[in-house]
């Protein structure tokens, strides 16, 4: 090791107790401490990972104490210990944001660990927007729901790129087949959400479609021997993700008498006792963990001193600790003033005034300046240039420290290491290190729920069908969104919003046939009573006024959701009105009918008949059997299907084959859909980005061909795939538009 960087772990080995204290000799100069500021932080981790992540919590401090030994008042972090297991969170969370007379502020927090906990915390930290750093937060519900909160940060990726790394990685050593274990709990649903999105990505093939959702004690064997039958090639690669270690022992003990599959293991498979099972019982396997960056040196420093490569999350909580007190002194220097990307903070919301929070933002939002990095002698430069009013390039121990530029409070660029098994529980071998950046010796992976999509579905119009059709006599429309919980706030509103749109393009409430519960506008949690929106803040009215307006207004509702059964729909489709059912469409063999459905899917048949926690589907077949009736009845010049759910793409299948209908999912039949637009207000999604650019390319042209309509659609669709089905069977994708049902009034 160069000389330079050995005379840094020297300072910060002598360092370890400088703060016992707020006055005392300088470890360097032997002159008494000047008068510090001291920032209260609340460590909020359950009691192991607080014993393992000591030394780097250590180091961070000590060096933020070298870095400042010359200044006449430098910022000192005094952190208080809080047990995660133990503590109730929600009196934490309050405790520490409505403090009693007499007890000293908390000015930053510093945790959870686990992501279901954060919550507990977040919601408190709000109303005094209280910067609340989380170094190992990666659900992906959180991130997108918080990440736009300027109080929230984010120093890992969420799983949505770790679920990525483990697919590439599989690929990367010659996986031919890939299959996924989650656990069923919290930490699961992002792998599970986002394995047939990237393995359809990086085209491997999946050996079981549907990811094994993992409880104690359950029987994997079954599974296992459909992954290994299920395969195309011989290299199989099973990626477990869990978050307790005991279970990762579970699924160990039963791989065992698969030596075919190959495991890749998730973060939190990373821990001695586990690495130790795996060793006793397998001879190969992988796993994938948030590192330090090697390219800036922290995992061997780390390791220098310590013995051993640092655990999940110590590089994070170092840069956390670091931005803190660099935060604090750029909060000293400039008041309130503070610039974020050239231009004033301020709200107008309370509370208005300048946070801490405000200027750690500022901090890592500047590009510019000298560029410093995580060590004693980096963060020297760091405080020196922010004393000195300048802005600086900061990197820390993760790599360069850069934040998503809407709030600059969710880090872009987590560095991983592949690792597999070495010859004891300390001898783990990095194979790789991967990152967004990609720089140097770290492979380039994208990240986030934004990414751009590679993979894009081809369409054959060498011979386009022709079913001699005649001109359009009439036009109908059955829009039926199946949630009726608050939480799924987005699913009527899309189907509103579709009403609102075909009432726009000509149809009549004749020819509209609307099945929604009609029950969000009346929710005591409605702020806004008698409305409902799929797009709140900025942006002014589409031209079809379904942008920022109530989509509720004039919308007449034929039926409320739950007053019908799933056979219903039947009779509606087909015209078989009732005494129950006295609206129902009248088509016949010069009608065009689009179908919209908004709502939950699962993994067997795709949409459901309700809300996702009753899991009842309206099955495939039944749908089949309706348009299959329809077709035989002549009640029908075309059929477009638009379906907004998970796993939407097992309609797609399931209508193949029928003439003059064509199907648009959100999804493949093998991933689920995602929500859009989040109102802070309401505490929901509003609108899905299937929904909402369906709407925005209709309004902008009524004419737009199908594949240029899929192409928008697949662009901004993040995190499915969305999907035409029966293409073969309705005619050229390049030539049909979307005139064949939505025709502007004039």
């Amino acid at each position: 090791m160069k000389q330079g960087m050995m005379d840094i772990l020297l300072l910060l080995a002598l360092g370890v107790g400088i703060f016992s204290c707020s006055k005392g000799p300088d470890p360097l100069t032997g002159e008494n401490t000047p008068q510090e500021v001291v920032l209260n932080v609340d460590v909020i981790l359950p009691q192991e990972i607080m014993d393992q992540w000591t030394e780097s919590m250590e180091m961070a401090q000590n060096a933020i104490a070298l870095a400042q030994s010359r200044v006449s008042n430098p910022v000192r972090l005094k952190l208080r210990y809080h047990n995660e297991d133990t503590e109730d969170l929600d009196v934490l969370g309050y405790a520490l944001t409505h403090p009693k007379a007499g007890e000293d502020t908390c000015h930053a927090i510093v945790g959870p660990y686990y992501s279901y906990n954060a919550q507990h915390i977040l919601r408190y930290a709000r109303s005094e927007r209280l910067p609340v750093l989380m170094p190992t937060c990666t659900s992906v519900e959180l991130q997108r729901i918080y990440s736009k909160e300027t109080y929230a940060w984010f120093f890992t990726e969420s799983d949505i790129t770790q679920c990525e790394i483990m697919i590439g990685a599989a690929r990367a050593v010659g996986a031919t087949d890939v299959a996924m274990v989650c656990s069923n709990d919290t930490y699961g649903p992002s792998f599970k959400d986002w394995f047939a999105f990237y393995a359809t990505e990086q085209e491997v093939h999946m050996a079981v479609e549907v990811p094994y959702g993992y409880t104690r004690g359950s029987d994997l064997r079954t599974f296992l021997q459909q992954a290994e039958e299920g395969a195309q090639g011989e290299k199989v690669f099973v990626l477990v993700a869990m978050l307790d270690p005991d279970l990762y022992e579970e699924v160990c003990s039963q791989l065992v008498d698969f030596p075919h599959l190959y495991p890749i293991c998730a973060d939190a498979c990373y821990e001695s006792r586990v690495i130790n099972a795996w060793q006793d019982r397998r001879s190969f396997y992988l796993g994938v963990t948030p590192v330090g960056s090697m390219n800036l040196g922290y995992p061997q420093s780390y390791k220098e001193l310590h013995g051993r490569l640092p655990y999940r999350g110590e590089a994070q909580v170092y840069d956390a600790l670091c931005l803190l007190a660099l935060g604090q002194t750029h909060r000293m220097v400039n008041g309130d003033r503070c610039l974020i990307d050239g231009k004033q903070v301020q709200y107008l919301q309370s509370p208005y005034t300048i946070g801490l929070t405000d200027h750690m933002r500022s901090v890592v939002a500047s590009k510019e300046g000298e560029a410093t990095q995580w060590d004693a002698a980096g963060l020297t430069r760091a405080f020196s240039e922010i004393r000195a009013g300048r802005t600086v390039a900061l990197s820390g121990a993760t790599g360069k420290l850069d934040f998503a530029k809407d709030n600059y409070t969710s880090a872009l660029n987590t560095t991983y290491m592949l690792w597999a098994m070495g010859q004891n529980a300390d001898s783990v071998e990095p194979v790789c290190y991967l990152s967004a950046e990609g720089s140097n010796t770290e492979a380039s992976v994208t990240a986030m729920w934004e990414r751009d999509k590679q993979w894009e579905q081809k369409f054959n119009d060498d011979t386009p069908v022709d079913h001699d059709l005649g001109p359009v006599g009439s036009r109908w429309a059955v829009v039926v969104s199946p949630s009726t919980t608050w939480s799924n706030y987005r699913h009527q509103a899309d189907a509103f919003a579709m009403y609102q749109l075909l009432r726009h393009s000509g149809y009549d409430d004749d020819h509209i046939v609307l099945i929604v519960e009609d029950n969000l506008y009346d929710n005591p949690r409605n702020v806004y009573p008698g409305q409902i929106f799929v797009e709140r803040g900025g942006g002014e009215a589409g031209e079809a006024g379904i942008m920022g307006e109530d989509v509720r207004k004039d919308a007449v509702v034929d039926y409320h959701f739950t007053d019908l059964k799933p056979e219903d729909l039947a009779d509606i489709m087909t015209g078989k009105s009732s005494e129950r059912l006295p609206h129902v469409i009248r088509p016949d063999a010069a009608s065009n009918i689009l179908f919209f459905w908004s709502g939950h899917g699962g993994e067997r048949e795709g949409p459901l008949w309700g809300d996702e926690d009753a899991v009842k589907y309206f099955g495939k077949q039944r749908i089949k059997n309706i348009v299959t009736a329809m077709q035989e009845q002549n009640q029908y010049r075309r059929m477009f299907f638009a379906i907004e759910t998970c796993y939407s793409g097992r309609w797609g299948e399931a209508l193949s084959g029928i003439p003059d209908v064509l199907v648009l999912t959100a999804a493949n039949p093998y991933e689920p859909s995602k929500a859009d637009v989040h109102s802070r207000e309401l505490g929901v999604y509003l609108s899905n980005a299937f929904a909402r650019t369906f709407r925005d390319c209709i309004v902008e042209n009524n004419q737009i061909t199908i594949y240029d309509l899929y192409k928008e659609l697949a662009k901004t669709t993040n995190g499915s795939h969305v999907s035409i089905y029966n293409h073969a069977q309705y005619g050229s994708v390049y030539t049909e538009t979307m005139e064949d049902y939505f025709l502007w009034r004039e």
